[in-house]
């Protein structure tokens, strides 16, 4: 095709574009800049479309039309004023100081401690400068006293923070109280009956600031037809015959949309953030999609009622584990820049017909960008992440006791350090028989393997484990060769100073764990899934007391890995089982290695060897690879190496 010519301009909401027609190339010519949506007809030369308002797109029209390119001037001053923009964030990038008037007048506490770090501080005014944006900040920099700070800076009166429901109280109240007393906080969390009471009450206080935190199901919602004669649906997809009956009653149905706490949905909020975004968000679908998430689409209504120029700050240690993901969040932060999917995916990405649809050309869930330079400039207005390393080079790097692996530092590493722990004859003996047979005798009985999942649980549990059988239940119990490792090591550390934590993937390990500690006179708590809000709150509270002569903490690794600190008192984290993912194990050990204090850390992460715990340990060495890399062959090279580790 010739070079097209391109008048493009705004309305202050989109760009328009207007592209001659000839000859039935101009529709073809506007294809190739992604978002484009018909919002006029002329006359049968020119069709008038719109596109996302953003600097991505401008330069996207200079890239398809060059000098066949004519820019209005309103569209150049807005572009001049969103360089200026971009300017001032890669100002506060760059570790600029940003003042801040109002947070050294009313939290001044707050303030002198982000002093010391100024990556917070530069943090914080990117979110109040960007307004609507991501932090991704690793675990332990600081991502909650960021946004107290860019808050109350940007005098934001009406909060709602949704996160998970262990860190209601544990992290945002209690981390509020402390660094923000001008921001009064409502948990809304337990029985029905108090979430109502402590949603009235905040709606109800008349201080000036007040923030309302909530766990992240209180905002779902869900889209529902409703029948104008009132009948209801007789299965999940159809209405009774009656309605089909006359072809105009089906248009007047309409659609309503529903939510558990309508409450949340009436409130205009100067401020909505979510916390641990990227669980809640992950999604390939826009709002107005049949296929959303109760929970997703909870947080898109949410987001429809932020006051004129409110704030949306999403939250996130680890939003780009998936291209979903990535998406999911900036579309909620700026809906009118991310308008769909697979033109983001199509954008940066590639995208081709596969044989259920579209998908992104590469095939992984997190494929390499087209141009990662372009990739790069369209992503850092929106999306601030620092690594400790960067933001914090002075805290100390983290210790790994224990040794490489002798059979595999080709795939582990030669320095890629773990405790090796052999199992006890009995465990070995029901590890092999479960290995060979799916099946094992342990104490009291014999424990069947279902399935292959089952049978890796069994294994795993088996590496840590000899046990018994209470009924149809199989009960983790001694021998333990990682157990007789944790007392040897805790009768070592006899009379030093400091806490130590302690993380299984099983609760009933926890619990063994637990016991057998108590038993030696070893003051210990526990936390799993099963611990209430209270419980949680009582053991972080205990934990972070350094007079308390609690010496440790046993955790469920997923339950404790996120939204909580642990670090005032402890320098020893002991990771009994090797978790599936290795962003699992960074959560876990950030929970004790954060800038909130600087010493040292020692991980003792243990495996028993030529088991599957040694497979799950090469898995994540290769994802951590991948992630650094972002090379998705790399990806396919781990799961050929797994297969042939575990048919050697």
């Amino acid at each position: 095709m010739a070079q097209m010519r391109a008048d493009i301009t705004t309305d202050g909401e989109r760009i328009i574009a207007r592209i001659p027609w000839a000859n039935g190339e101009g529709p073809e010519w506007s294809k190739l800049v992604p978002g484009r949506r018909i919002i006029k007809n002329d006359d049968d030369s020119f069709r008038a479309w719109g596109y996302p308002l953003t600097m991505d797109t401008c330069r996207t029209f200079r890239r398809v039309f060059g000098s066949g390119l004519r820019v209005s001037h309103e569209l150049s001053a807005w572009a001049s004023e969103s360089i200026a923009a971009g300017e001032a964030l890669e100002d506060l990038r760059d570790g600029a100081t940003a003042e801040f008037p109002r947070l050294a007048s009313e939290a001044p506490f707050l303030h002198a401690a982000m002093k010391d770090r100024n990556y917070q501080l530069s943090g914080a005014a990117f979110l109040g400068v960007g307004r609507q944006v991501i932090l991704g900040d690793e675990p332990g920099l600081g991502k909650t006293l960021q946004t107290l700070a860019a808050l109350i800076e940007c005098d934001a009166r009406t909060i709602l923070v949704a996160c998970p429901r262990t860190a209601t109280r544990a992290v945002w109240s209690r981390e509020t109280n402390r660094w923000a007393p001008t921001i009064a906080p409502f948990v809304a969390q337990g029985e029905r009956a108090y979430r109502e009471q402590a949603t009235q009450a905040f709606i109800d206080f008349p201080g000036r600031r007040k923030m309302l935190i909530v766990n992240k199901e209180m905002i779902r919602a869900k889209r529902v037809e409703v029948c104008p004669e009132g009948r209801s649906m007789v299965s999940k997809d159809r209405w009774p015959d009656d309605c089909y009956d006359d072809p105009d009653h089906m248009r007047k149905h309409k659609s309503e949309n529903q939510a558990e706490w309508p409450e949340l949905f009436s409130i205009v909020w100067d401020a909505v953030v979510l916390d641990e975004a990227h669980h809640l968000l992950a999604s390939t679908y826009n709002v107005q999609s049949k296929n959303i998430t109760q929970g997703r689409y909870g947080a898109m209504l949410i987001r429809r009622n932020l006051a004129a120029d409110g704030l949306a700050f999403a939250l996130s240690g680890t939003p780009w584990s998936t291209l979903p993901k990535a998406w999911g969040s900036l579309n909620w932060c700026r809906p009118d820049v991310f308008t769909s999917y697979w033109n983001f995916a199509g954008t940066h990405f590639g995208v081709i017909q596969g044989k259920y649809g579209n998908v992104v050309a590469e095939g992984a869930k997190v494929p390499k960008p087209i141009d990662q330079a372009a990739f790069d400039a369209m992503l850092r207005p929106y999306y601030l992440a620092r690594t400790k390393a960067v933001a914090a080079p002075d805290l100390p790097e983290i210790i790994y006791t224990g040794s490489p692996s002798l059979d595999r530092p080709d795939v582990i590493g030669d320095k890629v350090n773990y405790v090796w722990v052999d199992m006890d004859p009995k465990q070995e003996k029901a590890y092999e028989s479960m290995r060979k047979l799916a099946e094992a005798r342990v104490k009291k009985g014999t424990l069947t393997a279902n399935g292959t999942l089952a049978e890796i649980t069994r294994l795993r549990q088996f590496a840590t484990s000899y046990g018994k059988m209470d009924d149809e239940n199989f009960i983790p119990d001694l021998p333990s060769s990682k157990m007789d490792w944790i007392l040897q090591f805790m009768e070592e550390r006899e009379g030093c100073d400091g806490k130590v934590l302690i993380a299984s993937t099983f609760s009933r390990i926890v619990l063994m764990v637990a016991n057998t500690l108590r038993k030696q006179k070893i003051r210990t708590l526990t936390l799993t899934g099963a611990t209430s809000d209270q419980g949680r709150a009582r053991l972080v509270e205990r934990f972070n007391d350094v007079d308390d002569p609690l010496q440790v903490a046993v955790i469920q690794s997923r339950t404790g890995g996120e939204a909580i600190t642990l670090d005032a008192d402890c320098d020893e984290l002991i990771i009994i089982d090797p978790p599936w993912k290795s962003t699992w194990e960074e959560q876990l050990v950030s929970r004790i290695h954060r800038v909130s204090r600087i010493h040292q850390v020692f991980v003792h992460r243990l495996v028993a060897p030529g088991t599957v715990e040694e497979w799950m340990i090469l898995n994540s060495e290769e994802q951590r690879r991948v992630i650094q890399s972002n090379k998705p062959e790399a990806r396919r090279d781990a799961a050929l190496e797994a297969i042939r580790w575990l048919s050697r």
